[in-house]
């Protein structure tokens, strides 16, 4: 495999390989290799008295954060393994991006020659900040361990190699003599950096190319004009809701063609980790804490613009039960729900159908005055039902012609029937799922839920 500069690499003994980035490494985590990030090449060559192939020799770089020191080693081609280019950087490409001068040059209009480089460098990359390009997978590496009270698994970080954020000081051409790669035409410039080394407890300066270096972008920068840290700050005080995007969007059962992609939450609290800011919020979809990068401009909306009616609910000093909630099909509601277990969880639902079971056919039909005209050896049969305008039940199953169809909401307390709502639960990753009527203990429509939640594959596309 052709290598370039700037490619992530790791010794054939690291348990990372390609894609496979996920793993969490247990045993004696100490025995684990640093990634490694190519910084020079030597073209492959030839043993001269035997022929035999001696393969590309590379120059690699990592940083020993218990010395703190940057580390180079030459090592054989045939003894590294490949990481995947998507898997170098998690964060997305507005915080960390490449750093390419030549391109930079290029925007402002400057000459490709040593003083237009020059005064690039010196306007647009002076005091800006930079790190090694394996920080990522660095700063996720995940290490397991046992704790001797339970034998429970416990994780933390393996933070051993992980590069320090530095700033450029300045720079400098390798070669006076011949500054371009005669090769590539790129400038053979290295940057000044300058880091806090936490090892010696002082600043430390070294020259790095810069191909082997991320541009990390301030939060500051990233949105015009705005402020995004002290948005969130005071939304946390006031306790608004975010749209937030999910990390791993999922496809609604039985309808392909639409994806959640987003989430409503409120912010918690914003963490800085080693180079960007995170908030915590809660989650409604999973109803668990998240976390997310705060890199893009969040959707603010009120609680108010987010959720509909209650149930129950006093209004008028009438008080309203959970089955005077009108589930309308294809519109998401935020329930509680109580199982057979007595176990209770909140979750977003939408609606597939409303299901009726009835039990006993001819009961039914007297109890209601209602033909339900089905096969006269059914004991039990499955109906589906819906709401008139003036609130009334009526059902809507096979059963094209229902005499006298309109049904008294005494039937949710009805032992010959079971209600429920046939739904996609977002809790599930949208899979079906049937929940009893009158085990759901509360009940809140969720205004435009497919605008807060969804992103169709023809919005996608475009």
């Amino acid at each position: 495999m052709e290598r370039k500069i700037g490619d992530i690499v790791v010794f054939k003994t690291h348990p990372y390989l390609d894609n496979n980035t996920d793993v969490k490494i247990t045993a004696y985590a100490e025995y684990t290799p640093p990634l490694l990030v190519v910084k020079e090449i030597k073209e492959k060559s030839f043993n001269k008295e035997t022929g035999v192939n001696i393969s590309q020799q590379l120059n690699c770089i990592y940083y020993n954060s218990r010395d703190g020191k940057f580390v180079e080693k030459w090592i054989n081609n045939d003894l590294i393994n490949s990481i995947s280019k998507e898997k170098y950087s998690t964060v997305k490409s507005k915080i960390l991006q490449d750093i390419d001068l030549k391109k930079s040059l290029e925007k402002i209009n400057l000459d490709n020659d040593t003083k237009g480089y020059d005064k690039l460098i010196r306007n647009n990359f002076l005091h800006r900040k930079v790190v090694l390009k394996s920080v990522d997978l660095e700063l996720l590496k995940i290490k397991v361990n046992r704790t001797k009270e339970n034998g429970d698994l416990v994780e933390t970080n393996h933070l051993e190699f992980l590069p320090p954020v530095m700033t450029i000081i300045g720079h400098r051409w390798v070669d006076e003599k011949n500054k371009f790669c005669d090769k590539t035409g790129l400038p053979l410039v290295e940057l000044k950096c300058k880091w806090y080394n936490s090892s010696s407890k002082s600043f430390s300066e070294s020259f790095f190319s810069y191909g082997i270096l991320y541009l990390v972008k301030e939060i500051q920068y990233l949105l015009p004009d705005r402020d995004l840290l002290s948005e969130i700050n005071e939304s946390i005080e006031e306790n608004s809701f975010y749209n937030f995007s999910i990390s791993k969007p999922f496809e609604l059962e039985g309808n392909p063609d639409v994806t959640i992609s987003r989430t409503i939450g409120f912010p918690l609290s914003i963490t800085f980790k080693h180079y960007y800011y995170q908030v915590n919020y809660s989650n409604y979809i999973t109803q668990k804490k998240s976390v997310t990068t705060i890199d893009q401009n969040f959707n603010k909306i009120s609680q108010n613009s987010i959720f509909g009616i209650k149930y129950p609910n006093y209004i008028k000093g009438y008080k309203s039960n959970v089955f005077d909630c009108q589930f309308k099909r294809n519109k998401y509601y935020l329930i509680t729900y109580q199982d057979s277990y007595n176990r209770k969880t909140n979750r977003i639902i939408k609606v597939e159908d409303l299901l009726i079971y009835i039990k006993n056919i001819d009961v039914f039909e007297e109890s209601y005055k209602t033909s339900l005209n089905v096969d006269e050896n059914k004991d039990s049969v499955f109906e589906t039902y819906g709401y008139h305008d003036n609130g009334k039940i009526y059902l809507s199953g096979n059963n094209e012609n229902i005499k006298n169809n309109i049904i008294d909401k005494s039937i949710f307390s009805d032992s010959n029937v079971e209600i429920y709502l046939h739904a996609n639960c977002l809790l599930r990753k949208g899979k079906y799922r049937n929940f009893k009527i009158n085990n759901i203990l509360e009940a809140e429509e969720i205004k435009e839920g497919e605008v807060l939640f969804e992103a169709t594959k023809e919005n996608n596309t475009e």
